[in-house]
């Protein structure tokens, strides 16, 4: 986490509250909810339940953000529950395809993203910045 966003910013550790939330790290090869949620970017996860099927959502901000434990690492998309499975929708705009699991055999609900904390620049790699010219 330190490597991918440098100095962490103390605002943002200050406002953690680990007694009610918990936290995870949009890995950064993940593009399954890019532009939405950038590689790299921290999340905060509270328990919720499941919502019912067939909710209608207005826009992609009201349809509700899930991170989900599988049994070889995490994934954090839209998703829709169905008896006995889940469906991992990724942005319209990622790479990235539609996953399915047996829910919950392969994977667990963590709980609903309510925040993000994401760099909106990337930094270049350090082989980058020690080959670039120095400017005055």
């Amino acid at each position: 986490m330190v490597e991918a966003w440098g100095d962490v910013p103390a605002g943002l550790l200050a406002h953690l509250n680990l007694r009610q939330a918990r936290y995870g790290f949009i890995g950064l090869a993940d593009y399954t909810m890019y532009p939405l949620l950038r590689p790299g970017s921290f999340v905060q996860v509270e328990e919720q339940d499941i919502p019912p099927a067939r909710v209608v959502y207005h826009s992609e901000f009201d349809r509700p953000i899930w991170f989900l434990e599988l049994r070889d690492g995490y994934v954090c998309s839209w998703c829709e529950f169905e008896p006995g499975r889940v469906i991992c929708l990724p942005h319209p705009l990622s790479p990235a395809r539609t996953r399915e699991f047996r829910f919950p055999q392969e994977a667990d609900l963590v709980g609903r993203v309510t925040a993000v904390a994401a760099r909106l620049v990337n930094r270049p790699p350090p082989e980058q910045i020690a080959r670039s010219p120095r400017q005055s």
